[in-house]
């Protein structure tokens, strides 16, 4: 089962750092973050933080006068000026976990404390009865308005003089399953992202250093198998005698393509190629010997915090009434950021450290967005509107060990991330007589992950590199359960 598989790595993982602890150069990091349930901290490099700054030959300079030479060799032939990175990734996922960390169901038998769900199901599974709720925004034509005679009649139309005749019980909770069953979809979406991401720093003296990063990537998120959870097992009795398992199954659940069409929403499978963020970074960083002069018995160690201040754009496509799509980057929105970190470099074992950051994303106006008429919408809204958003900004935290060149010239690292994205904000622009429900998104926009970075890097010289990264989730709440494998190929000259 999924949850046991993810037991197992997460087993797996506490298995393998005392290994690195008693092995362990200071891993990769995150630079911003994003918006994206999908993706949301990126990662551009596998090279350990310290190359990454260009701070390695000014680090092992240090080591070659204070251990009488091993160092020398790297420190002689090692550049500080540019580094170049090029990697190309791939990124999967097919389930993920809700904001509550449980699937839908009844109350006896309880709920499941930790459950996979579909990644159409992260804010609860797509609810068909709700789409003919709510109020009716202006100039629309309510779908509880009977057909005349001889008039074309909309689907839904059709549905709701089916379900609720002359608007009896329309509206009302008590028609709503709690379990998720009559008149709920699942759709088991596969969602696979590959693509290329380039990072090039350059040393500007002074201890600090500039980084551009960028990149490009094709997401295909499909379809692969539909649930109809309507049958006449469901143990769910609306309050409306209408509304029955046979009705909803004929009027709504069997009329998905056509509502879709009706509604001018996109329901293809998403295959789409788009540029991701583009981001510049600022870092000033500096090492400071700790015990130097210190007894034998007191370890030395060289203290290197740094600061890192951020700043992208995002050049990406949009895909608002794409039912299957997914973002990329932070989907158009332009951010900045700061990090704070501090690395500890025992001279003569490991390297340990960690690091905060928090990322703002600014407002933008959509045009066409879709927006819930009814609280008890899901994933289908049957109207939208020009709406302006605010995301929630981005907290996280990182803790980090690694240890270099532990086997000949192979270096490997561990990172732990745990990230929190706040509730965003979102303002309807157009007169609308209180008919959307902004506030119903904004409540489902909060999400939370913690994943780990396992990275590999071996040297062919002192300024050429190959390196391997795993990302791997370990658990989410409304986000993706998202694995990703990069490698690089890493130049400093």
């Amino acid at each position: 089962m999924p949850h046991d598989k993810q037991k197992n790595v997460s087993h797996f993982l506490l298995y393998l750092l005392p290994f690195l602890l008693s092995a362990a150069h200071t891993p990769i990091h995150a630079d911003l973050t994003t918006n994206a349930k999908n993706d949301p901290i990126p990662m551009f490099s596998t090279l350990n933080i310290d190359d990454r700054l260009l701070l390695t030959r000014e680090q092992l300079l240090y080591k070659f006068d204070a251990l009488n030479g091993w160092a020398y060799e790297w420190a002689d032939k090692k550049c500080d000026r540019v580094n170049i990175s090029i990697s190309p990734f791939a990124q999967n996922a097919d389930r993920g976990k809700t904001i509550k960390g449980s699937v839908p169901c009844a109350p006896i038998p309880p709920c499941p404390e930790i459950n996979d769900v579909a990644l159409s199901d992260l804010t609860g599974r797509t609810s068909m009865i709700a789409i003919l709720y709510g109020e009716t925004p202006p100039g629309a034509i309510p779908f509880s308005t009977p057909c005349e005679e001889g008039e074309p009649c909309s689907v839904l139309q059709q549905a709701s003089a089916a379900l609720f005749p002359e608007g009896n019980g329309l509206n009302n909770e008590a028609n709503i399953d709690p379990a998720q069953e009559l008149g709920f979809f699942t759709f088991r979406e596969k969602y696979r992202k590959r693509g290329l991401r380039i990072e090039a720093s350059g040393n500007i003296g002074g201890g600090f250093l500039i980084q551009a990063q960028a990149g490009f990537a094709n997401i295909r998120q499909v379809n692969e198998q539909t649930f109809n959870y309507t049958s006449d097992n469901n143990k769910f009795d609306p309050v409306t005698p209408t509304v029955t398992p046979t009705r909803v199954n004929t009027f709504l659940m069997e009329q998905l393509n056509a509502i879709m069409e009706e509604l001018d929403i996109d329901f293809c499978d998403f295959i789409e190629t788009s540029l991701e963020d583009i981001r510049f970074n600022l870092y000033w960083r500096q090492f400071f010997p700790v015990n130097e002069d210190a007894e034998s018995s007191w370890a030395r160690f060289l203290a290197i915090p740094y600061f890192e201040l951020s700043g992208a754009f995002s050049p990406v496509k949009t895909f608002n009434r794409q039912f299957f799509a997914a973002p990329f980057g932070s989907n158009k929105h332009s951010s900045v950021g700061l990090t704070a970190g501090i690395n500890l470099d025992f001279i003569e074992t490991i390297e340990i450290g960690g690091e905060i950051g928090w990322t703002h994303f600014f407002k933008r106006k959509y045009c066409d967005y879709p927006v819930p008429t009814s609280e008890f919408q899901q994933n289908i809204y049957p109207y939208s509107t020009e709406v302006s958003i605010q995301p929630g900004d981005n907290w996280y935290f990182c803790a980090r060990l690694a240890a270099f060149h532990f086997l000949d010239r192979l270096s490997m690292h561990f990172e732990w991330y745990v990230l929190d994205h706040q509730k965003d904000h979102i303002d309807i622009l157009e007169e609308d007589e209180g008919a959307f429900l902004p506030e119903v998104l904004e409540c489902r926009s909060t999400f939370k992950v913690k994943l780990g970075n396992i990275g590999l890097n071996y040297d062919f010289s002192p300024n050429f590199n190959v390196g391997l990264l795993w990302q791997i989730p370990f658990s989410q709440r409304n986000a993706y359960r998202s694995s990703t494998i990069m490698a690089g190929l890493n130049i400093t000259f």
